[in-house]
């Protein structure tokens, strides 16, 4: 066989096993995680001399985020969390609505981007299948500078997942 025809071979059986290779291989399954919210809509108690002299008022329920495995490859789970609204009206920050997962001591300001909650390896009917949390909120409280008002907001929970 001459030179040319070896190389001519070579390129053929490449180009069959890369062609084997694209028709043959099995579809990536779609990866399907159901995040369910329980008690979404968060409200705070008219705030008394106690709570502005703490600094701070909580809100007396939270919301609960589950996410369950449908189908799939283990992937990693990302739960965040984001305001919607750039203020909370009546000249209230956004940063003075704070959070934090139930788990955890430490509060965190909501800001206008997202912020990792909590995230886990799910093994779909195996490890952390399904897991849950949730998150708790209170609204930073000044003298000098909260005027007596109805503030309001509208917060973002996001799951995203990677396959490793």
């Amino acid at each position: 066989m001459s030179i040319l025809g070896r190389k001519l071979h070579k390129r053929i059986t490449i180009a069959a096993v890369s062609l084997a290779l694209v028709l043959f291989a099995s579809p990536l399954a779609a990866q399907k995680t159901n995040l369910t919210l329980t008690g979404g809509t968060i409200t705070f108690a008219a705030p008394t001399a106690a709570d502005y002299i703490a600094g701070f008022v909580d809100s007396g329920t939270g919301v609960t985020f589950t996410l369950n495995s449908v189908n799939g490859v283990p992937r990693t789970t990302t739960v965040s969390i984001r305001s919607i609204s750039g203020n909370l009206g009546g000249g209230k920050v956004i940063g003075d609505l704070q959070w934090r997962r139930s788990d955890l001591a430490t509060w965190n300001s909501i800001t206008l981007t997202d912020a990792q909650v909590e995230q886990r390896i799910v093994v779909n009917k195996g490890l952390n299948d399904p897991w849950s949390n949730t998150i708790f909120f209170r609204m930073v409280l000044n003298w000098t500078t909260d005027a007596p008002a109805t503030y309001s907001g509208t917060y973002q929970i996001t799951l995203s997942q990677t396959v490793p």
